[in-house]
């Protein structure tokens, strides 16, 4: 029988395995400031969330994941290891309160208030655990919820796709909304990463999950108007300085830098036909990188090991970027994740059935200040009689 994530939880809370690397070697500054407002008690919930903004706006290495943060256009469900020990039905209500917060993001992206959504899940214990068998099955656990699936195995994709939806203006008088949906998958990122090789995959405050829906954010940060090939051109570009500016560790005087860091890289550009892209990355292939994890799978084992830097990684060398650009060589990944395809009302209505029906996109024009308040309340209010 599968353990519940409060048993995993609790395991790691009165059995501690801590972080031997921690003795040498320090969570960088800018996780010290944000632990600082995320583990203590007396922070309210609002002014942690603010904190975890702050940190995604200046020091997660995704652009388009910065950019949103400071456009406050990332959605937080932030969850504290006490509220999930104290839920009385276990997975029941943490699956509950997941899919709250995740269709209540699917609200606002339907908007094109949001394209990014993240559950950050915060505590002394999920900081200071080990990176090893136990922390991986406690974010297991949590992505299987999230996703509502029975079973997510490690280094495997999941067919399975989230979507969001985003209404498109009308074409013209008397015309109905145009909709479209964009799949996005999530990733897991977590404490232990800081100053190891999957740098880049830290977080602050313990455990997050994240999902991005770069179509999605294109539509909506150009007025949800039809994206053209020069909009695509631009998202690329951004990827690409997105694993440009992965995080590289300097030598020292008493080792050199990480053998496997960056985590994610570019490759030099071949023969191929490529897009014509700017002079700071034109000299790498534009269809493909190469890592030492697979971007696509949910859950990457090689992340769980307490070595900062594990001698046998494999190398995944055909990692794709095609899907931002290219119609013809990757046509379905292309329409899901990038261009969007037709949806209806009803699709909608199945991925927000649990919100209440006074905020009913069909007949409420836009999410005005007060029906945000009062959506935020009914979530708050589902977590605390769960409790």
């Amino acid at each position: 029988m599968k353990k519940h994530a409060a048993e995993l939880l609790l395991d790691i809370r009165l059995h501690p395995k801590p972080d031997k690397m921690r003795k040498t070697k320090r969570f960088s500054t800018d996780l010290q400031a944000a632990h600082a407002v995320l583990l203590n008690a007396l922070n309210t919930k609002t002014q942690k969330i603010n904190a975890y903004r702050a940190w995604l706006a200046k020091s997660q290495p995704c652009i388009f994941g910065r950019l949103a943060a400071t456009q406050k256009r990332v959605f937080v469900c932030l969850l504290e290891e006490n509220e999930i020990l104290g839920m009385r039905k276990g997975d029941d209500d943490l699956r509950e309160t997941i899919q709250d917060y995740r269709q209540l993001w699917k609200r606002y992206a339907l908007e094109g208030r949001s394209s990014s959504f993240v559950l950050a899940v915060t505590g002394e214990s999920l900081v200071n655990e080990t990176p090893g068998e136990r922390l991986k099955e406690f974010c297991r656990r949590l992505l299987e919820l999230y996703m509502d699936v029975p079973q997510i195995a490690d280094d495997t994709i999941v067919p399975q796709r989230e979507y969001v939806f985003l209404k498109l203006a009308p074409g013209g008088s008397g015309s109905r909304d145009k909709i479209l949906k964009f799949a996005t998958l999530p990733n897991v990122f977590c404490a232990q990463g800081d100053g190891r090789w999957w740098h880049d995959h830290r977080c602050p405050g313990g455990v997050m999950i994240t999902s991005n829906a770069l179509g999605h954010d294109v539509y909506s940060r150009n007025g949800r108007a039809a994206i053209d090939e020069a909009k695509k051109l631009e998202a690329l570009e951004q990827a690409m300085r997105t694993i440009n500016n992965a995080y590289k560790e300097k030598p020292s005087k008493r080792a050199g830098a990480l053998t496997h860091c960056p985590a994610t890289f570019l490759v030099a550009r071949g023969a191929e036909t490529c897009p014509v892209v700017k002079k700071d990355v034109a000299g790498y292939a534009t269809d493909h990188y190469e890592g030492y994890f697979h971007t696509d799978h949910l859950l990457a084992s090689a992340f769980f090991q307490e070595d900062r830097d594990p001698k046998n990684l494999p190398l995944y060398q055909d990692l794709s970027l095609k899907y931002i650009y290219d119609a013809k060589a990757d046509p379905l990944d292309h329409a899901d994740l990038m261009q969007g395809s037709d949806a209806t009302w009803y699709d909608v209505k199945r991925n927000i059935d649990r919100l209440p029906r006074f905020s009913d996109p069909e007949t409420i024009v836009s999410l005005t200040p007060k029906l945000e308040g009062q959506l935020k309340h009914w979530a708050a209010q589902r977590l605390k009689e769960r409790m």
